[in-house]
């Protein structure tokens, strides 16, 4: 069985060096979107892994889509458009490592994924779908619902990252309407501490719980640095970060949602998980994610299980 992502691919340009994009002389090119992040983490730590997305017929996309073959995601449901450009993301780093991002995305390839590319989809060998705020407008909106519509009628897991992106959308009122369409198909959430009073009308989690997640199954609760609360029916894990020295937290969410995933698929039974298992798959979620900070770029900081138990 295997992990589907559906969504945006796109390359992150990171500032070298520490300043906004105006001062930034010159950047590094990384892989990077994402369900695209997190389709990688679940491969590495032994998912197999498809990503459905498109990507521009150019130089871009053939950088992104080798990057896939490099780590192993199964790319049969990557398409490519000609009439439309991969999307980028640029990205400054401040002294602690966190991210101000500037995007042409608007038009991108990964606005057109199509209800045919979510036809060739085969249900029956995929036990997860993930998928994030960023890609559910214009033409791929209709091809997400699509795609949930059916895997919540065969039974797959749908885990869905609330992944913030004000800069990408023209009206938050129209953002907000967008995803809470999306809420009835999803049974993992993870949503920032910095996102929760958007979405919820809240700043407390406990509120949240109660009314806007009650039909949801996982609520991952991230907190940056503070560390993450991770809630699965009356039972909860509290997590703290480790002592790393943070250089680039690109990815780190997705590299959260990826780990936390890919051990809640080894779970046969997932109405049987003790409390003692949900802080052990939230201890590693939240080590894994840190650990990934301690690099530059998203994909290319991502570890196997052996390179986590070699570092942790």
């Amino acid at each position: 069985m295997a992990v589907l992502c559906i969504g945006e691919m796109l390359i992150d340009f990171i500032g070298e060096g520490v300043g906004k994009i105006d001062t930034v002389k010159s950047f590094k090119k990384e892989a990077g979107g994402c369900v695209a992040n997190v389709a990688c983490v679940t491969q590495k730590l032994g998912h197999k892994s498809y990503l459905l997305t498109s990507l521009g017929e150019d130089g871009f996309g053939d950088f992104l889509e080798n990057t896939l073959k490099k780590e192993n995601v199964d790319c049969k449901y990557v398409s490519r458009k000609g009439h439309s450009f991969t999307p980028l993301a640029f990205v400054s780093l401040d002294e602690t490592g966190d991210r101000s991002f500037s995007f042409y995305f608007k038009g991108s390839s990964a606005l057109k994924i199509s209800k045919e590319d979510v036809e060739k989809v085969d249900l029956s060998e995929i036990e997860a779908i993930h998928f994030a705020s960023i890609a559910i407008q214009e033409e791929s909106k209709d091809s997400h619902h699509l795609l949930l519509k059916k895997a919540k009628e065969a039974g797959v897991l749908i885990c869905f990252d609330v992944n913030l992106r004000f800069n990408l959308w023209e009206d938050k009122k129209v953002y907000l309407e967008t995803i809470k369409e999306f809420l009835p198909y999803v049974d993992v959430i993870k949503v920032a501490d910095n996102e929760l009073e958007f979405l919820t009308g809240t700043t407390n989690i406990k509120e949240a719980l109660e009314k806007d997640f009650s039909h949801i199954k996982v609520v991952l609760y991230t907190k940056g640095e503070h560390g993450a609360e991770v809630y699965y029916q009356d039972k909860k894990a509290v997590t703290e970060i480790p002592n790393v020295k943070a250089i680039d937290t690109t990815g780190a969410g997705d590299a959260f949602a990826g780990s936390f995933l890919s051990k809640l698929l080894t779970h046969s039974n997932l109405d049987e998980i003790t409390e003692e298992e949900l802080s052990e798959m939230a201890t590693f979620a939240t080590n894994y994610a840190s650990l990934t900070t301690t690099k530059t770029g998203a994909i290319s900081s991502y570890l196997t299980e052996e390179e986590y138990k070699n570092l942790i």
